[in-house]
């Protein structure tokens, strides 16, 4: 249940900060046997009663996975972190990202052709000195806690597909970048930063349809559950927002991870929500229509733009603060590491390792802001539900621990690791809100359906 912004929270910051690929990373991505595919194929949604939980409840078996996958997430985060910044460091002192413009320069006088040489070598070897440690984040770690079942080919081709997205995306940004850093020395931090607002706009509009689609298959959901996007559409009637059927899909999610999900992303014409299978067979339709009820909360209280305004504001500090501190430090240490300058292609590992640290220190704020949407998300779910589904106060606190529960959601974060790195309230937290919200009881007016149209 999450804003699928992926790359387009800022594409140059997301695509050489990060090391992310135009579609968030290699995902939790699995292919299961064949046998596994069928029997998962054939199973149909569950419909039986659960118990509604008083908070999030595991067992102490499931509790324990829990808590170790959890763990080890937040040390492969802080330590990942620290890795990209050492490959940038040993880049820059090194002198490989040096090389690698003398080269380009040895190739061709034109600026844009050495760029096309210079940057995929660069972001080629971030990549590869990345790649054991993504490996294991990624797959052995996803495997050993069964959420991933995919084989290592089958995982080293959506690798490859990623690589070269990220490949193209990050030349690009990079030979706009140095453009504009040579045709204004002085204000280029500001100029650059404006032309990123409408990259990332056509990067949020393209991305269903040029991205998503190399990693996942899609179909219309009414083609599988047709009474399911009858009550949908209801739903999104009551949100005054209009999504034709066709664009309420299904992605097969099971050939590649057995975790849960659902999400909106595109803008305008390129509009959708999208729920995967596995939500689908693991939830009932009440609960299904919360979890959805969530991601149309998204679009009508415009979470997609005010998280991308929020995150150009912060690029803007981000590029004006990384301006004074590229240029000490290229005053600093430029001659003696052959750098010209920032405008020099060897200055990128310099200018990466900045925005790094800026963009580390940063996760707090934007990751409270997510919060704070996420939550207002849910509220909207219970709001819109309400008159649609029987109980939604229950169903939605039934999608909550059915989530954690199947991507082993940590059931006690320490308040620090939520203040740094949660983009989602805990689960618990989220449970006990459905559990008591509860509005219509009481005789007060909704917050955010302010019409009842059945």
């Amino acid at each position: 249940m999450k804003i699928c912004l992926r790359l387009a929270a800022v594409p140059f910051l997301a695509v050489v900060c990060f090391q992310g690929s135009a579609c968030g990373g290699v995902h939790h991505q699995a292919f299961e046997n064949s046998a596994l595919q069928e029997q998962r194929s054939a199973a149909p949604p569950r419909v039986q009663a659960l118990t509604v939980p008083k908070g999030y409840e595991l067992s102490a078996q499931k509790k324990a996975e829990a808590l170790a996958y959890s763990h080890i997430q937040y040390v492969l985060y802080f330590s990942g972190v620290v890795l990209v910044l050492l490959i940038y460091s040993f880049l820059w002192r090194a002198k490989i990202a040096l090389a690698f413009r003398n080269w380009a320069r040895h190739l061709s006088s034109r600026h844009f052709v050495q760029c096309l040489v210079f940057a995929p070598l660069f972001f080629f070897t971030v990549r590869l000195l990345l790649f054991p440690f993504v490996y294991y984040s990624d797959f052995i770690i996803e495997h050993r806690f069964g959420l991933m079942t995919q084989g290592v080919g089958l995982w080293m081709a959506d690798w490859g597909k990623d690589l070269v997205l990220f490949l193209v995306a990050g030349t690009l940004m990079v030979a706009i970048f140095y453009w504009v850093v040579r045709c204004s020395p002085h204000r280029w931090w500001f100029y650059f930063w404006v032309a990123t607002i409408p990259i990332t706009l056509f990067v949020i509009f393209i991305e269903p349809f040029v991205v998503e689609p190399l990693f996942y298959k899609f179909t219309p959901l009414d083609a599988t559950h047709p009474a399911l996007v009858t009550r949908i559409e209801l739903m999104l009637h009551r949100a005054d927002l209009e999504i034709p059927r066709q664009r309420i899909l299904e992605m097969d999610a099971s050939s590649k991870t057995n975790t849960l999900n659902a999400y909106v992303s595109g803008l305008g014409a390129s509009k959708r929500v999208v729920v995967w299978d596995t939500t689908l067979e693991k939830m009932t339709e009440d609960e299904t229509l919360l979890v959805l009820g969530h991601e149309a909360g998204h679009y009508v209280l415009d979470h997609i733009l005010k998280e991308f305004a929020l995150i150009e504001l912060v690029m803007l500090a981000f590029i004006a603060l990384g301006f004074v501190s590229v240029r000490k430090l290229i005053r600093q240490y430029g001659p003696r590491m052959g750098l010209e300058g920032e405008g020099d292609l060897a200055s990128l590992p310099v200018i990466l390792l900045v925005l790094t640290l800026l963009t580390f220190f940063s996760s707090p704020l934007v990751n409270g802001i997510s919060r704070y949407y996420e939550h207002q998300a849910d509220q909207f779910g219970l709001e819109v539900n309400y008159g649609v589904v029987p109980d939604p106060n229950a169903a939605e606190a039934l999608a909550f621990q059915i989530l954690g529960e199947q991507d082993l959601a940590d059931p006690g974060p320490n308040p620090f690791i939520v203040f740094w790195l949660y983009s989602h309230p805990p689960i618990d937290q989220r449970i006990q809100f459905a559990l008591n919200y509860k509005p219509w009881e009481e005789g007060k007016p909704l917050e955010f359906v302010h019409s009842a149209k059945f």
